[in-house]
């Protein structure tokens, strides 16, 4: 009876060895682009300030994703190319110095490798406390820049100011806390941006990386808070004026139709600081509600105040923007937004009103595959 048994856990075994060995890897290719007219009016509080426009069709991202899954040896790789057409950008003068690609208002259908990772969901210790291993190009854990899903068409306040870059080349541990009472990631990456290859050279001496820590916590069902912390060098290893650092907190949540979040950013550029003059910090506050009035139709509002240095007066810039979002099809929503993004010194009678108001009226069609 003995031999019967371990003779059928033995053919169990085998069995299941393999199942799984003969278990598929499964792929995906799946995408989404978005077809946009953008009516834009410059102009100032002032009838001294001619107004200017621009009228325009672009295509502004196409997102090429594949993404491949293998349960069995426990990893998934995600490759997303990203496409630009920028308005000019078929007009840029480039030059090639050193090595390097620079061109003056973009380049036009230029394709950038916007993530290319795997992600190691089996190794020991790590997979029994639900945290997994990311290595490649991937997102930057921070504030609200990873996880805003463009209800406006305007990018997360971080990105549109350039606090931070949305992507990044490096390797990154991210878990999840028990009970799902939140998440935690920590990585570091060249620090340099996904559109800029890193290159420590540059500087005479050997760098330091981009460190980024982010924990978020959801004590309550439907409210989250999150809080971010990002630390770089921005010149030689060892110099004390060149550190950046930059710091998010997000509080949010969500209940019926609502949904809503306030975020407070600053970053601190120490080679920005001149004495008496720039601080070199700036900071930023950003506040957003959407609310669902049915299943294909829904309205949003952001405001953003964006404070490029705290030392130098009327350089705020104010961002207000209203949309709504029409669901056309399951794979198709159609975006309609007005944004006005109005400098502070517009109010304040200062002489250069020529960066003045910029009135945006968008329309963006959004497709996926």
């Amino acid at each position: 009876m003995k031999k019967a048994i371990s003779f059928g856990l033995a053919l169990a075994f085998v069995l299941s060895f393999f199942v799984v060995a003969s278990a598929e890897p499964v792929s995906l290719f799946y995408g989404q682009q978005w077809d946009r007219y953008d009516y834009q009016v410059f102009g100032g509080s002032y009838v001294a300030v001619p107004a200017k426009s621009n009228n325009t069709f672009t295509i502004p991202r196409t997102y090429l994703r594949y993404k491949l899954t293998d349960d069995a040896l426990g990893y998934e790789g995600n490759i997303t190319l990203d496409i630009n057409n920028v308005n000019d950008g078929e007009n840029s003068k480039i030059t090639i110095t050193g090595g390097n690609v620079t061109a003056a208002g973009g380049i036009d259908w230029a394709i950038w490798v916007k993530k290319a990772s795997v992600d190691f969901k089996k190794i020991p210790i790590l997979s029994d406390i639900d945290a997994i291993i990311r290595v490649g190009q991937q997102d930057v854990y921070f504030g609200a820049i990873d996880t805003w899903q463009y209800p406006v068409i305007e990018k997360a306040m971080e990105d549109k100011n350039s606090i931070v870059s949305s992507a990044d080349q490096g390797i990154a541990l991210l878990g999840k806390i028990p009970q799902g009472y939140g998440a935690y990631e920590l990585a570091v990456y060249n620090g340099s941006g996904y559109k800029t290859t890193d290159n420590d050279a540059t500087n005479g001496d050997i760098t330091d990386k981009a460190y980024d820590a982010s924990l978020l916590l959801t004590p309550i069902a439907g409210i989250y808070a999150r809080a971010s912390y990002l630390h770089k060098l921005t010149n030689s290893l060892g110099t004390k004026t060149a550190a950046y650092n930059a710091s998010a907190f997000v509080v949010g949540g969500a209940s019926g139709p609502i949904e809503a979040f306030v975020e407070y950013v600053t970053d601190n550029a120490a080679k920005n600081h001149v004495a008496g003059t720039k601080s070199g910090v700036a900071v930023g506050v950003s506040g957003y509600i959407g609310v669902k009035l049915a299943d294909a139709l829904s309205v949003h509002f952001r405001a953003d105040t964006y404070n490029p240095d705290t030392l130098v007066k009327l350089d705020e810039m104010n961002t207000f923007i209203v949309g709504m979002n029409l669901k056309l099809t399951s794979m198709t929503v159609l975006q309609l937004n007005y944004q006005l993004d109005k400098f502070v010194h517009t109010m304040h009678g200062a002489s250069d009103n020529n960066l003045t108001n910029n009135n945006q009226f968008l329309a963006q069609l959004v497709w996926s595959w």
